[in-house]
């Protein structure tokens, strides 16, 4: 399933979960249902990870995704160097993600 990037803008980082052994990366999102005033959860599962980073800002509750970006800066790394990798720059209200990954899967 292809990520709707325009889907994900105005959405809530609820939370943020690694699984080292395997590299993955969950990520729980808080989306509203257009035209609705209702709220739903999506967790994305990014697997083999081999960049997160996260720079922040003081900002009081959940981070809001603001933009989605393809185009990422040179990730400074001396291992897994694979430009065929996916990479995403997310800037929100609490500051700017960098996502380096293999793989996603949209969980239902």
């Amino acid at each position: 399933m292809v990520i709707d990037i325009n889907s994900l803008l105005g959405a809530e980082i609820v939370k943020t979960e690694e699984d080292s052994k395997t590299q993955s990366l969950f990520v729980t999102l808080l989306l509203d249902e257009e035209g609705d005033h209702h709220a739903y959860e999506r967790k994305i599962r990014f697997d083999h990870v081999t960049h997160y980073s996260r720079s922040e800002i003081n900002h009081d509750g959940y981070p809001v995704i603001l933009e989605i970006s393809e185009t990422v800066p040179d990730i400074e790394k001396s291992f897994d160097n694979d430009n065929q990798r996916k990479r995403f720059k997310i800037d929100t209200t609490s500051g700017i993600i960098i996502l380096e990954f293999e793989s996603y899967e949209i969980m239902e």
